[in-house]
């Protein structure tokens, strides 16, 4: 019976030795370039181009300490972060196994995002991403020049990766309306058509000088409050909306196209660019108050369209400091 288990057990280990073996056997006959999937230097990293299949692309450009998604829209930081750290972070779970290998390539072949990744104008690597694993817990890919793909993933990380390589433009935008150092805002303005009365602008003259009109003739009613006015301009530092708006209801549209905006807000720059935020607001969306009664408008969230171009949510809990009156701005201990 000893002797059984002894013969047994030495069987076992064979099997292990044959089995590594084999493991570092396909792997390692690859050569070194086609099977390093990881940029060790990230911040070299100048552009990364992604495009499927179906050629929908994306190209992410580095400009000084941001990025732009197709030269023309600052990038989400997450995303972009969260692309870079992958890159850097990838590493070989194992090869395919031989009856996985013919699925893999021919779903690689059919179904893949192709990433190339640059420093300056130099192609560096490109990447053939596929789907995930049977078990969710790798990901596919192959590098550009080899045959043999591996499965891929993140040590620590538990999950695939495909979803991180996406091609979509709008996905990769980010959510900031403005980002300024304080003394480059120059001016904004705020108009409110159903109460003229308390519309207003606002301008920087610099060294804590600022100077406020009132945009219906109205006189200043008391000594401008300094204090409260950089606290107001320097919420422009930095100012998101929530999400972009994919649709928008039929009767929340015909509102917006025949209403004027609950509040049109003009922001003025040192370099004379200017943004505009204008906002309505938004059917209840069936959301229901404390009593359960269907809200008419949504409490927590507006409509905003962004320099005539794109439209948007944006937060009451944002926006309300921004919205502010012609005569907030005299009153005394407002911004204590």
């Amino acid at each position: 019976m000893k002797k059984n288990t002894i013969i047994l057990m030495i069987i076992l280990i064979l099997g292990i030795i044959v089995i590594v073996f084999a493991t570092h056997t396909s792997s390692s006959s690859v050569k070194k370039e086609l099977r390093d999937f990881a940029v060790e230097d990230t911040a070299s990293i100048t552009k990364i181009f992604m495009v499927r299949k179906d050629l929908a692309e994306v190209t992410l450009t580095r400009s000084g300490n941001r990025w732009l998604v197709n030269d023309k829209y600052l990038v989400r930081q997450d995303a972009i972060d969260n692309l870079l750290k992958t890159l850097y972070r990838v590493r070989i779970k194992s090869p395919v196994s031989k009856s996985m290998m013919d699925n893999a390539v021919k779903m690689l072949a059919t179904r893949n995002t192709k990433v190339e990744v640059y420093e300056g104008k130099r192609l560096i690597k490109t990447i053939y991403v596929g789907g995930p694993t049977q078990d969710q817990m790798g990901t596919f890919m192959m590098i550009e020049g080899s045959s043999v793909p591996f499965i891929i993933h993140i040590p620590g990380f538990i999950g695939y990766l495909s979803s991180r390589f996406f091609t979509d433009e709008r996905s990769w935008r980010s959510t900031e309306i403005c980002r300024y150092n304080f003394n480059d805002i120059a001016a904004v303005s705020v108009e409110n058509p159903a109460n003229p009365e308390e519309s207003f602008r606002i301008e920087n003259l610099g060294n804590s000088r600022f100077e406020i009109r009132s945009l219906s003739g109205r006189q200043n009613p008391a000594p401008l409050d300094t204090i409260g006015s950089k606290f107001y301009l320097s919420q422009f530092e930095r100012l998101n909306f929530e999400f972009f708006a994919d649709s928008i209801p039929e009767p929340d549209l015909t509102f917006v196209k025949t209403v004027k905006p609950f509040r049109t807000v003009t922001l003025e720059d040192r370099n004379g660019l200017t943004r505009t935020i204008k906002a309505w607001p938004r059917s209840g969306m069936g959301k229901e108050d404390v009593e359960g009664n269907l809200l008419q408008t949504d409490d927590e969230r507006m409509w905003g369209l962004i320099d005539d171009k794109d439209w948007v949510v944006i937060q009451y809990y944002v926006f309300n400091p921004i919205f502010l009156r012609f005569d907030d701005f005299f009153v005394e201990g407002r911004w204590e």
